[in-house]
């Protein structure tokens, strides 16, 4: 899922879906924000923010890495430095 933009005001964007792991240099731009906790999620994997669903790395039972789909009142917004 590249990352998926939509028009916010005449001549701005802003971005509602994003997978960190096929778009990794526009994913480094961006941070996933809790609109419940207002925190950053850690270990986002993909994010939609139209939806509020995104997907988090978490372990199996086995120990494997598996991404775990969650959702919530999320915001996709710029990484500013």
């Amino acid at each position: 899922m590249p990352a998926r933009r939509r028009n916010l005001e005449p001549g701005g964007f802003g971005v509602t879906a994003i997978d960190f792991r096929t778009d990794p240099v526009t994913a480094r731009r961006h941070r996933v924000v809790s609109l419940v906790t207002h925190t950053d999620i850690p270990d986002i994997v993909w994010a939609d923010d139209e939806t509020g669903c995104y997907g988090v790395w978490g372990t199996d039972a086995k120990g494997k890495r598996i991404v775990v789909e969650r959702s919530g009142p999320i915001r996709i917004v710029s990484a500013r430095r």
